[in-house]
């Protein structure tokens, strides 16, 4: 029986430079606002790859394993509306499908997988543009395992110096 195929990433990109809708949310909220959002692009990125469910049930328990304090839920649920507000998650795919998602994240997660073989999307979720064969299968016509240099064979020799 074949392994299921990977839907999530092990890691993603995170930019030294932050844009504007960042800075806000870091400047309304502390960095425990900015680190919420951090880990719930952790949790897009790890689960599904390009978007995460969204409701009263989860936040409950991303508070709960994110924050310690008992206002938690009050605050994840504000920084959510904020970044919503300011663009950093679709306001219209949370609003219709309780999902958060934005393009630059599905930008990135295509990016990521560009190696795989095959990787799945839900057509109704896309904010961008893609090639439908692209986002099906990806044909790579270089093989990086055959390189035609090999990095344990080194040319020079050694030679014993004669007295």
């Amino acid at each position: 029986m074949a392994r299921p195929r990977k839907k999530g990433l092990d890691y993603f990109p995170l930019d030294c430079r932050l844009d504007v809708k960042f800075e806000l949310i870091e400047a309304e909220f502390g960095l425990k606002g900015f680190a919420i959002v951090v880990k719930l692009l952790q949790k897009i990125y790890a689960l599904d790859g390009y978007y995460c469910e969204w409701n009263e049930d989860i936040s409950l328990l991303f508070a709960r394993k994110n924050l310690s304090s008992s206002d938690g839920t009050n605050l994840i649920d504000t920084v959510v509306q904020a970044s919503i507000r300011r663009g950093i998650f679709s306001k219209e795919l949370y609003e219709k499908y309780g999902i958060l998602t934005s393009s630059g994240i599905q930008k990135r997660y295509l990016e990521a997988c560009v190696r795989r073989e095959k990787v799945e999307m839900k057509k109704e979720y896309l904010l961008i543009n893609v090639d439908i064969n692209q986002v099906n299968t990806y044909s790579n016509p270089i093989n990086v395992d055959n390189n035609s240099k090999n990095v344990d064979h080194n040319p020079q020799s050694k030679v014993k110096k004669s007295k």
